[in-house]
């Protein structure tokens, strides 16, 4: 323990640190001249960070999915991978200069040369890419969320050489208002309030995406045990919401596979992506009950009489623009997609009007299945970071010589609440 507590004072912060583990933004130089010239500051700057380790009726639920994807992972790592290697599930417009919106910024951002990310060449872009994104620029104003549309000061970033990695960067602050702002804080023990919760684990499962991320780039090694330990063991529910992540989008891949758009999707001309797509979509995990019962479970709490569908398309809608506010240009990229893959699979699973009940004519509602080229690319491409997350877990879990995996992954903690 003394050894992790030495290593974690003087590892490099990372992306993130875990929501537990953070302290309150402590800003340096000029920002920390000025803030001191506050009167006071909001109240989620030195706020309690919250956990998501809900032991409600959904626990068993997700526990049954999770321990069936860990033991049998199948072809859906391999098929991820290929498929993540295709232009179509590769490229990603992303607009660097988005201002921050929720706070005051930095002056110069990240200085580090790891927080760098270099543009595709324009030549290098597949014009198919291009003209089809130009294309499908249409979106609800208030829908899940919107990309950033092809311009002048938009680029566009090739996931495959630029991978997410260990930049040294400090996120603390971005996190700690996502967690506190954006994620519900209010009735969450109450029964009804079971798709707050959903929401919660979502946003947890994102945010141990890029600490597995982190400790993967560190490696088997005294530090990255220490991170592994304070970032995914000790961290409340964040395992368990990590495969709950990857348990939904596997759903609303599945899903998309039953839209009319599926077969006649064309992927810019690459004919190598059908068979790929067929062969994820019918993978025997991805009809299993215990894996379809995570999205079942969030459709249940969406049919609550106090279900507010509008709260969470506008919290996955923050999610996005406050990407503004990461100053670490591989990082803003990674979330980008990541947020994007998120809400795709909310809009999928829950569609538009939160419910995919039929309330409206078939051809006067919006087809929830039928997806543009960012939304479906950034879906798959979020599956298989997921994917890769698991596969991290597992593999410091059997690496970490005093693993508590039965405290997050066996019965419920005593201390644990109920709810």
């Amino acid at each position: 323990a003394a050894q992790c507590s030495a290593l974690r004072g003087g590892a490099a912060a990372g992306l993130v640190s875990s929501p537990a583990a953070q302290h309150a933004f402590r800003p340096a130089g000029r920002s920390a001249v000025r803030l001191q010239e506050w009167a006071a500051r909001p109240a989620w700057e030195s706020a309690d960070m919250p956990t998501y380790d809900y032991r409600n009726q959904t626990f068993p639920v997700i526990l049954a999915g999770m321990r069936r994807c860990r033991e049998d992972r199948g072809a859906i790592p391999a098929l991820l991978e290929q498929l993540v290697e295709r232009d179509f599930f590769s490229y990603f417009p992303v607009n660097l200069i988005t201002p921050c919106m929720y706070f005051p910024s930095g002056d110069a951002g990240c200085e580090m040369a790891t927080c760098e990310i270099r543009a595709a060449r324009e030549r290098d872009i597949p014009p198919a890419v291009i003209a089809r994104d130009r294309e499908e620029y249409n979106f609800l104003i208030d829908g899940w969320v919107s990309k950033d549309m092809p311009s002048d000061f938009t680029e566009y970033f090739d996931l495959r050489e630029s991978a997410s990695r260990n930049t040294g960067y400090n996120g603390q602050r971005v996190w700690r208002f996502i967690h506190t702002n954006l994620c519900f804080q209010k009735r969450l023990q109450q029964e009804e309030m079971g798709w707050k919760r959903d929401f919660n684990r979502l946003v947890s499962g994102m945010h141990a995406v890029v600490d597995c991320e982190i400790i993967e780039d560190i490696g088997l090694s005294e530090e990255g045990r220490c991170e592994y330990r304070r970032r995914l063991r000790d961290e409340p529910g964040s395992i368990l919401n990590l495969y709950y992540a990857y348990m939904l989008t596997l759903s609303a891949i599945r899903e998309v596979s039953k839209g009319p758009s599926f077969e006649s999707c064309a992927y810019l001309g690459d004919a190598s992506i059908p068979p790929l797509m067929r062969a994820l979509t019918s993978d025997d995990l991805l009809a299993s009950d215990s894996v379809q019962s995570a999205a079942a479970s969030l459709r249940a709490h969406a049919s609550s009489p106090d279900f507010a569908v509008w709260k969470l398309r506008l919290r996955t809608r923050h999610l996005k623009l406050i990407m503004g506010c990461v100053e670490c240009n591989v990082c803003k990229v990674h979330g980008t997609v990541l947020v994007i893959g998120l809400a795709s699979t909310l809009q999928v699973l829950l569609g538009d009007d939160g419910s995919r009940d039929a309330t409206q004519p078939a051809e006067e509602r919006p087809d929830p299945l039928k997806l543009d080229r960012v939304s479906l690319g950034s879906l798959v491409a979020t599956a298989a970071k997921l994917s890769r997350a698991c596969a991290t877990v597992e593999r410091f879990r059997e690496f970490d010589g005093e693993d508590l995996s039965q405290a997050y992954f066996g019965a419920p903690r005593p201390h644990a609440d109920p709810s």
